[in-house]
């Protein structure tokens, strides 16, 4: 199992850690719910060293990640993030990515833990990759306070959403995965063990735990969950990231898979936690099944993102969850839940 350059700090806070993705990581300090409330109402500090980080260089770099790619990189500019979805022949999702424009033969590209070697090793048939997953640690702030916080030691204070800043090695983007206001942080391991040591004075580290209940409320996808090789772009409603204008792999074959069922929001009436797996029930027929579901501490009950059939996807229907043998109250909602970004 391997352990991010944090590992021993996470011991001294008192983690409990959960294996993921290869990586023993911490799912909580003190409780989950604490975690949550901690970034809903100040500010959260994550590690999320365990993601993968590539170099993508080369005159052709942009035209061939355009290729590779749903959302349109030229929307790009050197200091401008941009979420994009690497797609297989079928249409399907290889990875989503966060996309860093260094230059226009230069991006830095952010990629989920599981998927690390996967995205390294299909990239490198198209373009000149470097993998510096080893080279750089990553962690999180998020939530309100944050800009605050992180500015007592690098100037974020104009930085605008989606957009990065160098600081010599360090990279900095004003990006999360929570739906709060927050940053990313890229640095070599010594300088980000020393500001991750710094944050923690006025922020609560928080687990993977707490990072999914807040991915949930703010709708936010997880590969393998809302998103695979399987599931196209447009099932799982990212519509939005995928511009029809231009070709892109996988496309003839994406706009060809009849959708049938497309991800929407559920939140319980009755007391219960959906979880995945579970079937959704509207007059005795099932016409859908949760991908991710928890307990939501911002909305005190449990919530829900899911694949419904087309025709029930509307807001405020009326359905029911099969959760334990018992058909439990709930209505579909679109999501996010939470989201104040």
């Amino acid at each position: 199992m391997k352990k991010t350059p944090l590992y021993e700090i996470h011991k001294r806070l008192k983690a409990r850690f959960t294996p993921f993705a290869g990586w023993s990581m911490p799912l909580q300090y003190t409780s989950v719910i604490e975690e949550v409330k901690a970034v809903r109402e100040k500010a959260g500090l994550f590690d999320i060293s365990h993601m993968g980080r590539i170099l993508v260089k080369g005159k052709d770099a942009k035209e061939k990640l355009q290729y590779l790619t749903t959302n349109n990189l030229n929307k790009l500019k050197p200091g401008k993030v941009q979420y994009n979805l690497l797609t297989n022949e079928r249409g399907g999702v290889k990875d989503d990515v966060t996309i860093y424009m260094l230059s226009e033969e230069k991006f830095f590209i952010c990629c989920n833990a599981a998927n690390r070697e996967k995205v390294v090793s299909y990239l490198s048939n198209y373009v000149d990759v470097e993998d510096l997953s080893d080279k750089l640690i990553q962690f999180a702030l998020q939530g309100s306070e944050s800009e605050a916080i992180l500015s007592k030691y690098y100037d974020v204070k104009d930085l605008k959403f989606y957009n990065f800043r160098t600081f010599g090695e360090v990279i900095i983007s004003r990006t999360g995965y929570t739906g709060e206001d927050g940053f990313e942080v890229y640095a070599p391991p010594k300088e980000g063990i020393k500001l991750f040591i710094e944050l923690l004075k006025e922020a609560k580290p928080c687990g993977l735990g707490a990072r999914d209940v807040l991915r949930i409320e703010a709708g936010f996808p997880l590969y393998g969950h809302e998103i695979s090789e399987d599931i196209t772009p447009l099932e799982a409603n990212l519509d939005r990231f995928v511009d029809l204008s231009k070709d892109f792999l996988g496309k003839e074959e994406m706009m060809k898979k009849p959708v049938r069922r497309k991800l929407f929001g559920l939140v319980m009436v009755d007391k219960g936690i959906p979880r995945e797996g579970y079937s959704i029930y509207k007059d005795k027929k099932e016409i859908g099944k949760v991908s991710s579901g928890t307990f939501s501490p911002t909305l005190n009950r449990g919530i829900a993102l899911c694949f419904v059939e087309l025709s029930e996807r509307k807001e405020s229907n009326p359905v029911e969850v099969k959760i334990r043998e018992r058909l439990l109250k709930a209505e579909l909602k679109s999501h996010p839940f939470v989201r104040k970004r």
